[in-house]
């Protein structure tokens, strides 16, 4: 069986559908977070500061794209 892993790509922003790692502009936190087909917005999880994404995040700071990489 082979065991899936992450890495996170600080150096691009992917597309809008790639999971992606934010920051939120309100308190700063970081959390994961995948903009979903048909349901365009993202909620910090801390302070609960929510947008809707037109084609990209305004209040929240795209840290990295989040990639599978096969072992």
């Amino acid at each position: 069986m082979t065991k899936g892993k992450e890495r996170i790509r600080f150096d691009c922003v992917g597309t809008i559908t790639q999971p992606h790692i934010y920051k939120c502009s309100t308190c700063d936190h970081e959390f994961r977070g995948k903009v979903q087909v048909g349901k365009h917005e993202l909620q910090c999880p801390e302070c609960e500061l929510e947008e809707q994404i037109i084609t990209q995040p305004t209040q929240f700071q795209v840290v990295g794209v989040i990639e599978n990489v096969a072992s």
